[in-house]
């Protein structure tokens, strides 16, 4: 949902250019010492999307997040399922905040920093030469973008319950057995084309199911929608897919 974010923002840009008060424009580097000052103006929310990194602006943005919770503020961070392998942004988080409730959801989406409904930093485009930051004062365009963040963050799943997974049930394999058990397909048919025995396969749903804290095959099925484990390897299996 939070893509829109980015053609939001693209639109308005190009509508209002000239209102530089409302709307303004600046390099990646730029956005990103413009999104630590409006997280620490930020009095009492902060909704922020963070699509990932192992950099020291990273590292620092979190720190800022971690005490704007000490000062009271309301901090939700949102980032896409795939975080959850990027051990350099888990330890940032888990060093400099804690505090901070942060959610995974298996949308695409745009880096934003949102405080108090009054003022946001987003990043359109995707890669580094296309990306451009946009300081956003707009009310129009804030209320939208609170509301897509809202929608994103209501089918979101929380990174504690990503992070309770093993390292098996997150594994491409597995991904493979959610998307065989989503399909419908039968045991056998499902067997054969992951590649093990009726057996084998039987005995992984089941410690998958078992992880996952269902009672079913169903349950296990709509569990893993909820953490947007099938989006994820949708997402895995296309990347796998593109040329060299």
């Amino acid at each position: 949902m939070l893509l829109e974010a980015g053609r939001l923002v693209k639109t308005a840009v190009d509508r209002h250019r000239h209102e530089e008060r409302l709307l303004t424009s600046m390099e990646p580097e730029e956005g990103v010492d413009a999104a630590e000052q409006v997280v620490e103006s930020a009095e009492r929310t902060l909704d922020v999307v963070l699509t990932g990194g192992s950099d020291q602006g990273t590292a620092r943005l979190v720190a800022l997040l971690g005490r704007a919770v000490a000062r009271g503020v309301d901090v939700r961070l949102l980032g896409r399922v795939g975080l959850v392998e990027e051990r350099y942004l888990l330890k940032a988080l888990d060093k400099y905040a804690s505090g901070v409730d942060v959610r995974l959801v298996e949308a695409p989406l745009h880096d934003m920093v949102l405080a108090d409904g009054s003022v946001s930093v987003v990043w359109s485009g995707s890669g580094k030469r296309s990306r451009e930051a946009v300081v956003v004062r707009a009310p129009a365009v804030l209320r939208n973008l609170r509301t897509l963040f809202m929608v994103s963050w209501g089918g979101s799943a929380a990174l504690a319950d990503h992070r309770r997974l093993s390292s098996r049930t997150r594994s491409a394999m597995a991904r493979r057995i959610l998307q065989a058990l989503s399909s419908g397909r039968t045991d056998e048919a499902a067997a054969r084309e992951i590649g093990m025995s009726v057996r084998t396969y039987r005995r992984n749903v089941a410690e998958i199911t078992r992880e996952l804290g269902a009672n079913s095959r169903f349950q296990a099925g709509a569990r893993a929608v909820e953490l947007g484990l099938l989006f994820y390897a949708e997402l895995t299996d296309e990347g796998d897919q593109r040329p060299a």
